[in-house]
């Protein structure tokens, strides 16, 4: 009997295994089993890892930080690949405060530190010069009619070893007077190609008596040590606060170093390679009281051209922080344009199909008459009257992009009303939004869903094509406002393709994994694509 027992078991087993129902899969387990689906979602959350850590990935602020280095300057990892753009110099900058100069002063000069918030300046303080008690001997004698007379020699006999020694003296004040009161000076070394631009700039003030004269100058020395004159300023009296200035574009440069307006003033400063100087010189005159003369920290930068990952644009602003900066808004841009529509469009389609009649016509006229509109140039009317921000292209976007929903969710609608549960709903007294929110929406989600990623790119992209055309915000970083930075401040004439391709690479490859999960979720989702699989 066991025998009999475990043989009717063996053949009972086997027919038991294929009449149970096999368990159905879930959306995940299906939507794993979707390769263009899974690489959609793997593109999808780089984008999303780019935005959240955009602080940390990109160095500077795509829009207060500016001149970083010189216009369209090319990647710094050119110099390394092609030899056409080595020894391009980078941006070398100086925040020159009291401990960053080497000093030179007289013996009545004091020159000492400067508090300030980041770094010490200098302050200078030149005492008074008593010159009426230092006359010579000759200049007593000029004066002095009768001394004069003592003097007199008719045959030029003898000879005047006093007054030559005081003429002598006098020539020695002289020049122990035009002596520099302070000198300060730096050293760097420059071993690269001539740059573009260089600036230098800081800020000054002087307490001094009415009748005193303060000179101040900034030199460059070079390497083989020729003196180029960048600026000066001679003031009478105190002043306040006061800013110097030095800038390549600045005509009153080229004219102390004896170029014309049409010359580059960096060929005649930075010829050479070797060991630079910055010297700033002080010089100060008084009667009547000592000379204090504050100088904050100067600020001295030659901008590169070479600069980061993908260079800079036409105001030496970061190309790679305006494009991770860029991911954000893409992504808000695209998730709440499509969300609002999606919103309009359901709730459009599942009044029109369920109320049907009247409402249903007018509803759908409305849906055939926006589908008629020309969305672009509406877009670019509409956005040039209320203005260029987010939040009204969003609006624009999500006004404009509602009416296929609306036809989806529509049929969808009126297949699930003729269904036995809605009828029963309806039987049992139910009313008529407890029947849509709780029987025919749910039922309608899958749709709604898939279209909701299918409605992120076409938000991505019109907003990118408006920002292109000069229509976005420019208060924010986008890619849009990237490829037209680019077309209206030459990168295309300057053939710069690392300002050009690396944005219109990013909105293809987010258009393209949106496109890739939502036609993934369409095929688990909609009922016509599983009848088809």
């Amino acid at each position: 009997m066991s025998i009999t027992r475990k043989m009717r078991e063996k053949q009972e087993a086997p027919r038991a295994t294929a009449t149970a129902a096999p368990r159905p899969l879930t959306f995940w387990e299906q939507y794993r089993r979707k390769p263009q689906g899974m690489l959609g979602l793997a593109m999808v959350l780089i984008y999303v890892l780019v935005a959240v850590l955009a602080p940390v990935i990109a160095p500077y602020d795509p829009l207060s930080d500016l001149y970083l280095a010189d216009s369209v300057a090319a990647p710094a990892w050119f110099t390394k690949v092609f030899s056409k753009y080595r020894d391009l110099p980078p941006t070398i900058r100086f925040d020159l405060g009291y401990g960053e100069w080497d000093l030179d002063q007289t013996d009545e000069t004091t020159v000492s530190a400067w508090p300030q918030t980041a770094n010490a300046g200098v302050e200078i303080v030149v005492a008074a010069k008593e010159t009426a008690a230092g006359q010579s001997q000759t200049q007593q004698q000029a004066a002095n009619p009768w001394l004069r007379s003592l003097q007199w020699d008719p045959f030029g006999l003898s000879t005047d070893k006093e007054g030559d020694q005081g003429e002598s003296a006098s020539a020695e004040d002289s020049k122990e007077d035009s002596k520099a009161s302070a000198v300060l000076q730096h050293s760097f070394e420059y071993n690269y190609k001539t740059p573009q631009t260089f600036n230098a700039s800081f800020e000054y003030n002087i307490d001094a008596p009415a009748d005193a004269t303060t000179t101040l100058f900034l030199d460059m020395v070079t390497p083989s040590g020729e003196i180029h004159h960048l600026w000066e300023d001679k003031v009478k009296g105190s002043v306040n606060i006061k800013r110097a200035l030095v800038d390549t574009r600045d005509f009153t440069l080229k004219q102390r170093l004896g170029i014309s307006f049409f010359d580059d003033p960096t060929e005649i400063v930075f010829a050479e390679r070797g060991e630079y100087t910055l010297r700033l010189t002080a010089d100060a005159e008084s009667n009547s009281g000592p000379v204090t003369v504050r100088i904050k920290p100067v600020q001295f930068g030659i901008l590169g051209k070479v600069h980061g990952l993908l260079g800079t644009d036409h105001l030496g602003s970061d190309i790679w922080s305006q494009l991770v900066y860029g991911t954000r808004i893409a992504l808000a841009i695209g998730l709440s344009a499509a969300f609002i529509a999606v919103v309009i469009g359901t709730t459009v389609g599942l009044v029109a199909g369920y109320f049907g009649g009247v409402i249903d016509e007018i509803l759908m006229r409305i849906v055939d008459i926006m589908l008629a509109v020309p969305s672009m140039p509406v877009l670019i009317i509409l956005g040039a009257l209320f203005g260029k921000s987010i939040v009204n292209i969003v609006a624009l976007l999500a006004l404009f992009s509602w009416m296929g929903v609306a036809r989806i969710v529509r049929a969808q609608t009126l297949s699930l009303k003729e269904r036995t549960f809605v009828e029963a709903a309806k039987a049992s007294g139910a009313s008529s939004r407890y029947v849509i929110l709780s029987h025919i929406l749910p039922n309608t989600v899958p749709l709604i869903f898939a279209n909701l990623v299918l409605r992120i790119p076409s938000a991505i992209l019109t907003e990118a094509s408006l920002s292109f055309l000069g229509l976005g915000d420019p208060r924010v970083p986008t890619w849009g406002k990237i490829l037209q930075n680019a077309r209206q401040f030459g990168g295309f004439t300057k053939l710069a393709w690392w300002w050009l391709i690396p944005p219109g690479l990013a909105l293809t490859f987010l258009s393209l994994a949106f496109v890739f999960i939502g036609n993934a979720v369409n095929e688990i989702l909609n009922p016509r694509y599983r009848e088809r699989s």
